[in-house]
């Protein structure tokens, strides 16, 4: 595994991601390069790219779907799904579509939260914060009377990116969600993270069921077929049909390998959160189709006009050969560092 000695710079200070300030771009052209530029991207006239030449690592966010990071790969390989179904769509042109890559979205998902598409796949605004961040912002959803932010950074040296996913209460009254991290990533891997030794959880971990059509989570029999503890860490071949498990684990980061690719979340954990969904403080759903790796944040109560953010930190490794197995993937934990959100 090629890891260089900066590989896991924490590109965060207390939570917050470090930015300078310079002037905004909007839909300005500039030439390929190894800092942030716009350009074309699958059909949307505006993709912010960030690129890495050390590493290859790129990545590319797109304002006009929710201002959600649609690529993350090394060499051209995106370990994130794109939907080809959903490329140049818009939520003005197209009510229905599937957007992919990756999008913080509002929860929990058990409480039935109404529909929010203006957030999850509108148009956001953005503007450049230094020469590998920026800063997004959705509108103000009319339902939920919220809004979100992120602060993107990204770290050339390595490719790590920096995420720093802000909730904002723009209501007169009291609100109560939690923080959503989906990120949509290609199927045919193992994804993997650690297990709570204190865990609320009889089994450790939960399976999500359909019980009087509503879901809940199971953590006292969970049964899934594709699925294996090993050494205090739950392993998941992401194949067959829809599945979602999660777990409360303390850990704070979820992997995932797909071949010679290991991507990396790091998110906080609070030991005193409350996790609504479920209790589970991570979530991992596969189909047929994708993987999806869910980071959760504990619910969050904001008064008129308070915010609240949920940062996280990326990794994409270069592995020196594929992995295929769990015994293979097992061997990456140990070469995982520990969060760097842990106190």
């Amino acid at each position: 595994m090629r890891i260089s000695r900066n590989c896991w710079t924490v590109v965060m200070t207390a939570g917050l991601l470090a930015a300078s300030l310079c002037s905004p771009l909007r839909g300005q052209q500039s030439p390929p390069s190894d800092k942030l530029f716009v350009a074309p991207y699958t059909g949307w006239p505006e993709g912010i790219y960030l690129n890495s030449p050390e590493t290859k690592v790129r990545a590319v966010t797109v304002p006009a779907i929710g201002g959600r990071i649609v690529n993350y790969g090394i060499n051209g390989e995106n370990i994130l799904y794109e939907p080809p179904s959903a490329r140049g769509k818009t939520l003005a042109a197209f009510k229905d579509f599937w957007a992919g890559g990756y999008q913080c979205d509002v929860g929990p998902e058990i409480r039935g939260i109404p529909p929010h598409d203006l957030i999850w796949k509108g148009p956001w605004q953005w503007k450049a914060t230094g020469s590998y961040s920026m800063d997004l912002e959705s509108q103000i959803d009319p339902g939920l009377g919220v809004r979100l932010r992120k602060k993107i950074v990204f770290d050339s040296d390595n490719g790590e990116l920096g995420i720093d996913q802000i909730l904002e209460n723009n209501t007169n009254r009291e609100t109560r969600f939690c923080l959503w991290d989906r990120t949509l990533c290609r199927n045919g891997g193992i994804a993997f993270f650690p297990l709570n030794p204190r865990s609320r959880f009889p089994a450790k971990w939960s399976m999500r069921r359909a019980v009087d059509g509503k879901y809940v989570y199971d953590g006292a029999k969970p049964s899934v077929e594709q699925a294996r503890i090993m050494d205090g860490v739950l392993f998941t071949e992401t194949r067959g049909l829809a599945t979602k498990i999660g777990a409360d684990s303390d850990a704070g980061w979820i992997a995932y390998v797909r071949a010679d690719l290991l991507f990396v979340k790091y998110f906080p954990y609070e030991s005193k959160g409350d996790y609504t969904d479920g209790g589970n403080s991570v979530e991992l759903y596969f189909d047929e189709a994708v993987v999806e790796l869910e980071p959760l944040s504990p619910e969050i109560v904001l008064s008129p006009g308070q915010k609240r953010s949920f940062p996280e930190k990326w990794s994409l490794i270069y592995l020196e050969k594929d992995v295929n197995t769990m015994e293979e993937a097992r061997k990456l934990v140990k070469q995982i560092p520990p969060s760097p959100f842990h106190r």
